[in-house]
């Protein structure tokens, strides 16, 4: 398998963007492109960035944000946010590993899920619109998709995939050290190039949040699911959010 290809599989995954079919990845294949995906999840933030850039200007504080939202939600696919809100239903329904799992598997979205939601897209709103600064909204935008990526490879090697019939997640399970190693260095380094001493403690809170989801998803499903690493990685990028408008707005 070509580094290119690995790219490109990784893209076609957590995007909706057009990509060549030879790229297209079968469950092996993206497995090694968990490599690239803090990467990818950096070079979208680099593209929010330069719509900021453009648009600042000329767009008010309330409408960037929506801006900025909408086309997060249209180049993913709202990929995370479906995982969410299926994590959240899941929990808020289900009061077994089996229950929980069952109503994961339901296409049809419930009341903690659209409460779920709501919740999210408001607070990322929030978060959004409250930046004073260009440059630290440009920061915040690169660093929060990246590290959100780069949780779903951690979450991923830690814990056991927990449908023992298989899933649309059960790729994860292929996944090998060199390429965990390999997605922690890259998001690391982009985390702390870009974010600096901020980096340092982002870093650090999402190593907490990997390693509490790793608990509590051990004993609420016993282990994860693809859902799981969605929402996990969600509630990444509005603690990035929120710590960044805290700290440097």
């Amino acid at each position: 398998m070509t580094v290119l290809r690995l790219f490109l599989a990784a893209v076609a995954f957590l995007t909706r963007l057009p990509i060549p079919a030879w790229a297209h990845p079968d469950g092996r294949t993206l497995a090694a492109a968990m490599v690239f995906f803090p990467l990818v999840g950096a070079l979208l933030g680099a593209g929010q960035a330069a719509l900021i850039l453009v648009l600042r200007p000329v767009l008010a504080p309330d409408g960037l944000a929506l801006l900025l939202i909408a086309t997060t939600v249209l180049v993913t696919g709202a990929l995370h946010y479906d995982g969410l809100a299926d994590t959240v239903d899941a929990l808020g329904g289900g009061w077994s590993p089996e229950q929980r799992l069952a109503i994961m598997k339901d296409p049809h979205i419930g009341t903690f899920g659209v409460l779920a939601l709501v919740v999210a897209v408001l607070a990322q709103f929030v978060a959004l619109r409250s930046f004073q600064h260009v440059e630290s909204l440009c920061r915040a935008v690169i660093v929060a998709p990246c590290l959100a990526r780069m949780t779903i490879v951690w979450l991923a090697w830690q814990e056991p995939y927990a449908r023992a019939e298989g899933g649309k997640g059960r790729f994860i399970e292929a996944l090998q050290g060199q390429q965990v190693l390999g997605a922690l260095l890259t998001g690391g380094a982009i985390v702390l190039g870009v974010g600096g001493w901020l980096g340092s403690l982002l870093l650090a809170l999402a190593a907490v949040l990997v390693m509490m989801a790793a608990f509590r998803f051990r004993r609420w499903l016993g282990g994860i699911t693809g859902d799981v690493l969605g929402a996990v990685s969600q509630t990444c990028e509005l603690l990035v959010y929120g710590v960044w408008v805290a700290f440097r707005p």
